[in-house]
């Protein structure tokens, strides 16, 4: 229905997201503090269900430096 693509139903609908859900993904490998990574992720906020790959902010703003990490 147009008007109801909200980003839940983008996702439901998402061909990259039902391979992600299968456990097909594409091969990605960095390091962070010297912790070793094999899985891309995307920046999202809360309506997201929880997935590994989906990282999201901070939910309660408190003090400068978590503000200036979530807005960027």
């Amino acid at each position: 229905m147009p008007g109801s693509l909200n980003d839940i139903n983008v996702l439901d609908q998402s061909l990259v997201f039902a391979a992600l859900t299968e456990g097909r993904t594409a091969s990605i490998n960095y390091t962070i503090n010297r912790h070793e990574y094999t899985m891309g992720y995307y920046l999202a906020d809360v309506i997201y269900p929880n997935y590994s790959t989906f990282v999201k902010t901070i939910p309660r703003l408190l003090g400068a430096k978590r503000k200036y990490f979530a807005s960027k």
